[in-house]
């Protein structure tokens, strides 16, 4: 019996992502996709912190400061997956990340257009194009459209 096709959808919280998890559902109801729910964490911890405007972390330790961006990415995660879908806390640059994950064997990645970059309806973004230009496995795009 053949397996079921897997998806790797990375999500960064912003609306486009959101909105790129929703098509991969939908795509997936279609065809019996597994879903696997994906974020990348910055490498700095500093810099995770100041980004999800915890900075009252930064007063701990270092290690109390990586316990906890790795606990509030995880919760996140866990927020927005749904029951039978996978999650993975990634850490790194998005694009490098995201390529060596979808190695893993997944059929396809699903990325959204409009992340947290300003000129997203022009360009597909910086770190959309190059991860496409990084992975191996199809990658489909969604836009996101402001209602």
């Amino acid at each position: 019996m053949p397996r079921s096709p897997r998806y790797l959808v990375g999500v960064d919280f912003s609306p486009g992502s959101l909105r790129a998890l929703d098509a991969a559902r939908k795509l997936a109801r279609r065809t019996g996709a597994e879903i696997t729910v994906a974020h990348v964490r910055p490498l700095s911890d500093v810099r995770a912190a100041v980004v999800e405007e915890k900075g009252e972390l930064l007063r701990g330790t270092s290690r109390a400061l990586t316990r906890e961006i790795a606990r509030h990415y995880a919760e996140k995660l866990d927020g927005i997956a749904r029951e039978g879908e996978r999650v993975r806390l990634l850490r790194g640059a998005p694009d490098f990340a995201l390529a060596a994950e979808a190695r893993r064997g997944y059929d396809l990645v699903v990325l959204g257009r409009g992340g947290r970059g300003g000129v997203e309806p022009v360009f597909l973004g910086s770190t959309l194009t190059r991860a496409i230009a990084r992975s191996r496995v199809p990658v489909l795009t969604v836009p996101y459209r402001r209602a």
